[in-house]
């Protein structure tokens, strides 16, 4: 068993932004439970680890839920605006101007599809970031372009991200559904969906939390494929829900 996932934890310094009235100590009681696995544990000692501490990260989860407050779904504050600008600067990322990198993700995301409840499973499945410049720097330095793949490499799910405003997408069924917008000032990002940058020298960990019900329609894809606009296309738009507790950690090097 190949092992060279941990060791950056197990020599390096760790560096990570949390906003307590989101984040608070689950991500961080997970990002320790990452850096006490030995470099070279044995599987079924890892195992039996992970599945113990699963449990008490589901408790945590589920009690940080019934406490989140409304700073990323209700209010817009400029202390808010604050924690959101201090977080994305945290990102490697931050200072590149173009290309391509590869990385992992981990995590799942559970929807409500009309009548049905699904879970979509990353298990390090394989992420690209592709680093998109902005020739006139306008409001950031580029859009960052992540790109994953379900365990079963049936669906995809992609983020965008340009300095506030994000969009998240899942092609499901062969179906793409969206929410989100990057436009005007791109200074809003996606309410319900809590973001957090942490890296040590050369890896990033980019976790995505969803903190309130996120619905995401097919509008966009019908407004193209009809030529249609966008209220007329909003009537026809089949919709998916993501469900609070949906989590995403994307693991990309530099």
């Amino acid at each position: 068993m190949k092992t060279e996932h941990n060791s950056r934890f197990a020599k390096a310094k760790v560096s990570c932004f949390y906003e307590s009235k989101v984040l608070n100590s689950s991500f961080v009681y997970l990002m320790k439970f990452i850096a006490q696995i030995p470099t070279f544990a044995k599987l079924q000692n890892v195992i039996g680890h992970f599945k113990t501490t699963m449990k008490q990260i589901i408790y945590i989860l589920t009690f940080k839920l019934l406490t989140i407050t409304n700073s990323f779904g209700q209010t817009e504050t400029d202390s808010v605006y604050n924690i959101w600008w201090t977080n994305k600067d945290k990102s490697i990322f931050q200072t590149i101007d173009n290309g391509i990198f590869s990385g992992t993700t981990n995590g799942y995301v559970q929807l409500k599809n009309g009548k049905d409840t699904l879970v979509l499973d990353f298990q390090m499945s394989k992420t690209t970031l592709n680093v998109i410049h902005d020739p006139n720097e306008m409001y950031d330095k580029s859009t960052k372009k992540y790109s994953a793949q379900t365990t079963s490499g049936k669906t995809t799910l992609t983020y965008e991200v340009y300095a506030l405003a994000n969009i998240l997408t899942i092609n499901l069924n062969g179906l793409t559904y969206r929410i989100g917008i990057i436009d005007g000032a791109s200074d809003t990002p996606i309410f319900g969906l809590a973001f957090n940058y942490c890296s040590d020298i050369a890896t990033e960990f980019l976790t995505l939390f969803v903190t309130k019900p996120l619905e995401l329609t097919t509008t966009r894809e019908v407004m193209k494929q009809r030529n249609i606009d966008y209220l007329e296309a909003q009537k026809l738009a089949k919709t998916i829900t993501i469900l609070p507790g949906s989590t995403l950690i994307l693991t990309v090097n530099k």
